[in-house]
């Protein structure tokens, strides 16, 4: 018994220091956040190439496409807001993040939990900064800030509300 008394602290000990809990529940098509409800594509570069906020071949166009094919049986997908991008790149930060290391960059943390394609750069949010400004979340750093709308940034899909 005495021999139990001394190991339960250890064990306990490891258990804390073994990192952040698996917030996702992968799927084929998707992930669930199980802390904010929130569905994620899988896929974090879905259009296969970066897209501009309006003009030919953009962000509502896709996203409508999107919604009319069903995607993983769902039709009320939509552009993240800049709350929701900050949610999971901090998650992605906690599990150990080092600017000056490339491996613990945001991007490279999400493909390591199971996420496909996350691109090393900017996605759109639907949050808006100005009349010609949209904030992007940039999965390098983990910055999100306003940029232009009339450049091209990656997207990536989500579905639900935020619990948080």
């Amino acid at each position: 018994m005495k021999k139990l008394f001394l190991i339960l602290p250890i064990l306990m000990l490891l258990l804390a220091c073994a990192g952040p809990k698996q917030n996702f529940q992968f799927l084929e098509k998707t992930a669930v956040d199980q802390n904010t409800g929130l569905t994620w594509a899988r896929n974090a570069n879905m259009p296969g190439r970066q897209l501009i906020w309006r003009g030919d071949d953009n962000v509502y166009e896709y996203m409508k496409r999107l919604n009319e094919s069903n995607y993983a049986g769902y039709a009320d997908w939509r552009v993240p807001t800049k709350e929701e991008f900050t949610t999971i790149i901090e998650y992605a930060k906690s599990m150990g993040y080092d600017k000056a290391k490339m491996d613990s960059w945001p991007y490279q943390k999400l493909r390591m939990l199971g996420f496909i394609d996350v691109r090393d750069y900017e996605y759109w949010t639907n949050s808006r900064q100005s009349p010609t400004e949209m904030w992007t979340a940039d999965l390098t750093t983990g910055k999100v800030a306003p940029r232009p709308e009339n450049k091209p940034y990656y997207l990536w899909p989500v579905r639900g509300t935020s619990s948080r």
